[in-house]
C-alpha cells in the first residue's frame, strides 16, 4: 500500500522525526507487507501502513513528521495532505511535559481537551502586564473519550524498555549516601541505584546541592536530603509503574521550561496534565474541516530546565505504541465515513468546507478582530456573533463553520462582502465564480 490513490483511514501527524521513527517502529496488529515508505504526488514523504482492527477490517493509516514543531507547520502539513489524500481520521504521535506529582516521565496523555494556552490578549495596569487567555476548547466526542480510557497497555511487551530509574531518584539517592557520610560510588548499590552516575553529578551540581566540582553537599542539598529522610525513612519510594491518562493537553508557542507552567494553567483547567507546541492547531483543523482528531503524547519531561533525556525516546515510542492500539480499537468509529475535502481548486469545492488557501487569504486581509466584524456586518451579520479570537486563522475557521451552521451570513454572502473589496484577488474571485456558477 503505497500510493496516492489509496484510502486512508487514519493520517498519523508527527512533529519531529524522532517521533515519527517510533510510529514505524509499531508492529503489533501490521498486516500485508509492513510499513512503506515513498514521497507523494506533492513531493512530501509518508509511509503507509495496514493494521487489524476490531470491525476485522484493516485499517489504513499514513504517518509523516512536519519538520518543525508547533501549531503552524503541523496544521499546514496537516491540510496539505489531507487536500491530497482525504482521511477519516486526524491523529498526533509525540512527546510532550508532564505536570509533575501527577504524571510519571514515559507515561502517555490521551487528550480530551485540547486549547491554546497562550491565545488571549495581553493589557497593562498599573505597569503591569496581565494576560486574559481566550481558552477556546477542542473535545472529542464523549464516545471518543470513553475508548480512550479503556486503552490498557500493562502487559506490553514494549514497556520493558521503559528507563528503570528517573534521574531524580538516582540525585536523591545520592544526597542520602552522602547526608549519611557515606561515598556514593563506593556503596555496593550504586550500580543498580545510580546507573547514571555522570548525568545525576552534574545535575546536583546545577542544582547548587553540590559544591562544584566536588561530592560535597551543600546547605541547601542536605536540607533536602533531610526532607527524603523525613518523609521516606526507610527507602526512596521505587517509581510508579506506566500509567495511560485522559486529561486536558494545552498547547503553546515556546518550548516550556517553567517550574510555574502547571500551577498558572490550573488555575483555568485544574485537570490539565501535559503542555506541548502542536495538538491545539490540529484539532480546530479537525474541528471546522468535521474530521475527529485523537492526540497521544508521552511525558519526556516536566517542563522545567534540568531535562532527563534518557525518557525521550521511550516517550515517543509509548505514544505512538497505545494512539494505533487506540486506532485499532475505535475503528467502528470512524471507518465508513469520510470528509471530503476540496482537492483540486474552487471548481471542486465542498461548500461545508474552507480550505486553507481562503483561510489564509481572510486572515491575511481581515486580521484584527474589528476588521472580521466589519466584514461579518456587510455580509449581513451582527458584529456581537464574531467571537474574540485573536489568532486570525483560528478566528476565520471559527466564521466559516458559524456561516456554514444556520447563520444569517451565508458562505456565499461572506465570499462575496470580501470579494467586492478585493477584486483583484484571484482566490476570492475563483470561490466567488464557483458560488455563481451554481
Amino acid at each position: 500500500m503505497n500510493s496516492d490513490a489509496t484510502e486512508i483511514d487514519v493520517l498519523l501527524i508527527c512533529a519531529l522525526k524522532d517521533e515519527y521513527d517510533q510510529v514505524l517502529s509499531v508492529t503489533e496488529g501490521l498486516v500485508g507487507d509492513g510499513w512503506q515508505e515513498f514521497v507523494t504526488a506533492g513531493g512530501w514523504t509518508v509511509s503507509d501502513a495496514s493494521f487489524s482492527s476490531i470491525t476485522n477490517k484493516p485499517i489504513h493509516i499514513r504517518t509523516t513528521w512536519a519538520s518543525y514543531m508547533g501549531r503552524e507547520t503541523t496544521q499546514a502539513i496537516t491540510s496539505k495532505l489531507i487536500h491530497e489524500q482525504p482521511a477519516r481520521c486526524i491523529a498526533m504521535s509525540g512527546i510532550c511535559a508532564g505536570r509533575r506529582g501527577k504524571v510519571s516521565l514515559g507515561d502517555v496523555i490521551f487528550a480530551e481537551r485540547m486549547w491554546s494556552y497562550d491565545a488571549g490578549k495581553l493589557t497593562v495596569e498599573d505597569g503591569k502586564q496581565h494576560f486574559q487567555c481566550d481558552e477556546i476548547q477542542y473535545r472529542p466526542s464523549h464516545t471518543w473519550v470513553q475508548r480512550m480510557q479503556q486503552i490498557n497497555a500493562k502487559d506490553a511487551s514494549w514497556i520493558s524498555s521503559r528507563p528503570r530509574l528517573p534521574l531524580e531518584y538516582q540525585e536523591e539517592w545520592v544526597l542520602r549516601r552522602m547526608h549519611d557520610g557515606e561515598d556514593p560510588v563506593n556503596h555496593p548499590d550504586f550500580g543498580v541505584e545510580c546507573p547514571n552516575w555522570n548525568d545525576v553529578l552534574t545535575r546536583l551540581w546545577k542544582r547548587g546541592w553540590v559544591d562544584d566540582n566536588s561530592t560535597t553537599l551543600t546547605e541547601s542539598g542536605a536540607e533536602v536530603a533531610r526532607k527524603s529522610i523525613l518523609l521516606h525513612p526507610q527507602k526512596i519510594p521505587a517509581p510508579l509503574e506506566f500509567q495511560i491518562h485522559v486529561a486536558p493537553l494545552a498547547t503553546g508557542a515556546q518550548v516550556t521550561e517553567d517550574d510555574g507552567i502547571f500551577p498558572r494553567l490550573a488555575e483555568s483547567m485544574r485537570k490539565v496534565l501535559g503542555v506541548e507546541m502542536e495538538a491545539s492547531g490540529i484539532a480546530a483543523f479537525g474541528e471546522v474541516n468535521e474530521i475527529p482528531v485523537v492526540v497521544a503524547k508521552g511525558v519526556s519531561d516536566f517542563g522545567d530546565a534540568l531535562k532527563d533525556d534518557q525518557y525521550r525516546n521511550f516517550a515517543a515510542k509509548a505514544a505512538a505504541e497505545c494512539l494505533i492500539q487506540f486506532l485499532r480499537n475505535a475503528s467502528d468509529l470512524y471507518q465508513g465515513k469520510r470528509t471530503n475535502i476540496m482537492k483540486d481548486g474552487a471548481k471542486n469545492y465542498d461548500k461545508t468546507v474552507l480550505p486553507m488557501d481562503l483561510i489564509e487569504v481572510l486572515a491575511e486581509l481581515y486580521p484584527g478582530i474589528q476588521d472580521a466584524r466589519s466584514l461579518w456586518e456587510r455580509a449581513g451579520g451582527k458584529a456581537s456573533e464574531v467571537e474574540n479570537i485573536s489568532r486570525p486563522k483560528d478566528l476565520w475557521q471559527k466564521m466559516w463553520k458559524l456561516s456554514t451552521h444556520g447563520s444569517i451570513v451565508t458562505p456565499v454572502n461572506l465570499i462575496k462582502a470580501a470579494s467586492d473589496e478585493a477584486p483583484g484577488n484571484t482566490v476570492l474571485a475563483e470561490y466567488k465564480a464557483a458560488y455563481e456558477s451554481e
